[in-house]
Parts: structure tokens; C-alpha cells; sequence
């Protein structure tokens, strides 16, 4: 476990070692939640490497309504 201090503006800095392991770079984008009183930091995809999954797995062609819930399902958002 590692402890780190919130900074004045709430920043906290997010060790090398955990970037690293998650892949994270500059400009990456990191999904934030709350679950059980606990923060859950998560790399967000690339919307290329995203459509890139679900047309490796189809056989068809992939309708934009497709690549639209798929986004969803994964972020809840389009």
C-alpha cells in the first residue's frame, strides 16, 4: 500500500509504479468512481483501440449504433 498526501488544490500525485503498471501517459485520461467508501481509479480506452475489440469480433459489418453501445456499457456515457 501506498500513502500519498492531498495536495492544496486536491491533487494527488499517482506513484510511477502504479502508472506504469496501468500503462499510463501523459494526456491518458483515468475514469474516477466512489464504490464502498473507496476511490476506484481506472485508465479509460482509447476509442480506437475500442473499435478495433469489437471489429476483430464481428464478422459483419459494425453499425455506428454498435460502437455506440458498446461505449455506453463500458462508461455510461456515448
Amino acid at each position: 500500500m501506498i500513502v500519498r498526501n492531498i495536495l492544496a488544490k486536491g491533487q494527488v500525485v499517482i506513484p510511477k509504479t502504479i502508472r506504469e503498471l496501468l500503462g499510463l501517459n501523459i494526456g491518458d485520461e483515468i475514469l474516477i468512481d466512489v464504490k464502498d467508501g473507496k476511490i476506484i481509479l481506472s485508465k479509460k480506452e482509447r476509442a480506437s483501440k475500442i473499435f478495433y475489440e469489437i471489429s476483430r469480433k464481428s464478422r459483419t459489418r459494425i453499425s455506428i449504433d454498435e460502437i455506440k453501445e458498446t461505449l455506453k456499457e463500458r462508461y455510461g456515457e456515448e
